[in-house]
């Protein structure tokens, strides 16, 4: 018993690996009836201790996944709603502006209806010859507006006509084809939520170069499409009808 006898700190939870060897020492001389004694004594609160530890570390990991799946389904619901939060306030954006919009139509309309001015007047006679001067033709109005603040900044270079305030339709199958195919070309779709513009792009700013000191704040104006051959080439003419500073009609 000399390998027993050197495991005097090994105990079984309730004595002393020493008090059960000399026990089981006292109970019996065979030594084979003594090992099966301590093992029968020893082996099932051992592995009892082995399960008992075991089970103690599958709960700690488990509580530790379970904080770890809380926390991510928290920064999840954080997420979503902040998700949420931002579409509920750019959807609210859209919408409080297209009212804005709305709005400012509804009053334009009220506006040229006080004034005489809807339906609107015929282009002048003067800048149709010289449409035709040009080569000129299919002379469409396209749009009768109010100039704003931001019609008027050179450094835009762009001059929005709103689908909802067109008087025609401004471009022929071929140029809306161009246009669908996104090749370059003298307007642009512009779509910002439900609102859906063409836009002039290229040499406007030259136009406000040119009429810096004609061109002011609440000034409207028509917009006039035509074609010019021989290449059917898109144009747009833009004539001012009330002064923006006195409100005078040109006739």
């Amino acid at each position: 018993m000399f390998e027993l006898k050197g495991k005097q700190k090994v105990d079984d939870g309730d004595r002393s690996w020493l008090e059960l060897l000399n026990g089981v020492e006292a109970s019996t001389s065979s030594e084979s009836e003594k090992l099966q004694k301590l093992t029968q004594m020893v082996l099932p609160k051992f592995v009892a201790c082995l399960v008992t530890k075991m089970e103690n570390k599958m709960m700690v990991e488990k509580e530790s996944l379970k904080s770890c799946h809380e926390i991510g389904v928290e920064e999840g619901k954080q997420n979503y709603l902040s998700g949420k939060q931002k579409k509920q306030k750019t959807s609210s954006d859209i919408k409080k502006k297209q009212k804005i919009n709305n709005q400012r139509k509804r009053e334009d309309l009220e506006k040229f209806m006080e004034m005489g001015l809807e339906p609107p007047p015929d282009m002048p006679q003067v800048f149709k010859d010289h449409i035709e001067d040009l080569g000129g033709s299919e002379i469409n109005l396209a749009i009768q507006k109010f100039l704003q603040v931001t019609n008027l900044r050179p450094q835009q270079n762009h001059l929005p006509m709103s689908l909802k305030q067109t008087r025609s339709t401004i471009l022929n199958e071929d140029e809306e084809r161009m246009l669908n195919a996104k090749r370059q070309m003298l307007v642009t779709f512009w779509s910002n939520g439900s609102s859906l513009s063409y836009t002039i792009n290229r040499d406007y700013s030259k136009v406000l170069k040119n009429n810096k000191d004609s061109l002011k704040p609440n000034a409207m104006v028509q917009i006039w499409s035509f074609h010019v051959q021989p290449n059917s080439e898109l144009s747009f003419a833009l004539i001012k009808v009330i002064d923006g500073e006195d409100g005078h009609v040109i006739d």
